[in-house]
C-alpha cells in the first residue's frame, strides 16, 4: 500500500492540527505529494519536521473553503504546484454545541455552511479537475477518491449536539449521493465516523471537563480513545487501491462506542 502512492497528490483540508494533521503526515509518509489547507497561516515546515527530508512533496494553502474563489485557488495552487491532483481528505470540521430552544441565530446554518455546503464545494471542483485529467482512463480503473469526515454523532440524539448531529446526517448522505453521481468518472467517495477520536476538538474538551474521559473510555467496548492516527490509517487504506471496490460507504471508527450509546455526552 505504502508505494502505490507514490507520484499521487493529496489535498487534505482541516489539516492544521488534529485528525487533519495526521492524515497528511500519513500521507506524506507514504510517498505522496500533499496540500495542506487550513482557514489559518500555519507553520508547515514545524508540522512536518521529522517526516519527511524532501520538504518539496509538502505544500501549504491557507483560505476560507466556506469561500468560492478560496476553493479555486486551493485546487489551481495544488494543480501548479505538483500538476495533478488524486484524492480529497475533507477533515475540515466545527462543532458549535447550543441549546435547542437557545434562539440565538445563526448556528445551524453555519454548521451545515461549514460542514457540508464547503465540503461539497470543494469536492465538486476536486472531481471536475480529476475529470479533466483523466479524459482517456479505462472503464473500471479507479482515478479518484474524495473522503469526508463525519461523526457518530448523525446517528445519535443528544439535544445540545443539533446542529453538528444534523451536518454530519447531511454529510453521509452527501457521500452517498457523491458516490453514485462521480462512479462512472471512476473516483470513489467515501465517509470516515468518528467516535472516541482524541481530535482537537475533544482535546480540548477534556481539558475543562477532565472527568469527561473516564466516561467515553467506559462506554468505548474495546476501552480506550484512540489517537488520531488511527484514524489516518483507516484515511491511507480508504484511498488505496486496495479499496478500489469501496464507494458510498461511511466507515465507523469509534472502538465499538456508537453499538453501545451509553454516552449521553456531548464528546465527540
Amino acid at each position: 500500500m505504502i508505494n502505490s502512492f507514490k507520484n499521487k497528490t493529496a489535498i487534505v483540508t482541516g489539516a492544521s492540527n488534529g485528525i487533519g494533521m495526521e492524515i497528511g503526515k500519513k500521507f506524506l509518509k507514504a510517498g505522496a505529494n500533499v496540500v495542506f489547507s487550513d482557514y489559518a497561516k500555519f507553520d508547515l515546515e514545524s508540522l512536518i519536521s521529522g517526516i519527511s527530508s524532501n520538504t518539496e512533496n509538502a505544500h501549504s494553502f491557507y483560505g476560507n473553503m466556506q469561500d468560492e474563489l478560496a476553493v479555486n485557488n486551493l485546487i489551481a495552487t495544488t494543480i501548479n504546484k505538483f500538476e495533478r491532483v488524486d484524492i480529497l481528505i475533507n477533515a475540515n470540521r466545527t462543532i458549535i454545541p447550543i441549546n435547542p430552544l437557545d434562539e440565538k441565530e445563526g448556528v445551524l446554518e453555519k454548521s451545515l455552511s461549514h460542514n457540508v455546503i464547503a465540503t461539497l464545494n470543494v469536492s465538486q471542483l476536486f472531481a471536475k479537475s480529476i475529470i479533466k485529467q483523466t479524459k482517456n482512463r479505462k472503464n473500471s480503473e479507479s482515478v479518484g477518491s474524495i473522503i469526508n469526515l463525519t461523526s457518530i454523532a448523525a446517528n445519535q440524539t443528544i439535544p445540545e449536539m443539533m446542529p453538528y448531529s444534523v451536518s454530519c446526517a447531511a454529510l453521509n448522505q452527501m457521500t452517498r449521493s457523491l458516490a453514485v453521481a462521480l462512479a462512472k468518472e471512476g473516483i470513489r467517495v467515501n465517509a470516515i465516523s468518528l467516535g472516541s477520536i482524541m481530535s482537537s476538538s475533544l482535546r480540548m474538551n477534556l481539558h475543562s471537563n477532565p472527568e469527561l474521559q473516564d466516561s467515553i473510555i467506559d462506554a468505548t467496548p474495546l476501552g480506550y480513545i484512540a489517537e488520531p492516527e488511527e484514524v489516518a490509517d483507516l484515511a491511507l487504506f480508504l484511498s488505496s487501491e486496495s479499496a478500489r471496490f469501496l464507494t458510498g460507504q461511511v466507515i465507523t471508527i469509534d472502538g465499538g462506542r456508537s453499538i453501545l450509546n451509553k454516552l449521553e455526552r456531548a464528546a465527540y
